[in-house]
């Protein structure tokens, strides 16, 4: 199991609204997890799909640089 850290952050209420209507969370915790999973995940996918680009595996194109 991870270990959990207690912490104290400031967040604009609207965006954390949203971001727990759009996840599907009850609560802050469960979304601030959620979407700190989801960019790492993304981080990841973005990572692998240079590496892809780089080694010229299929037609790959970067489209967003």
């Amino acid at each position: 199991m991870a270990t959990k850290k207690r912490t104290s952050v400031l967040l604009n209420e609207e965006l954390l609204r949203r971001a727990r209507k759009s996840l599907k969370a009850s609560s802050n915790t469960e979304v601030i997890t959620k979407a700190l999973n989801e960019a790492v995940t993304n981080k990841e996918i973005e990572a692998a799909l240079k590496n892809l680009i780089r080694k010229g595996r299929g037609r790959f194109v970067d489209i967003y640089r």
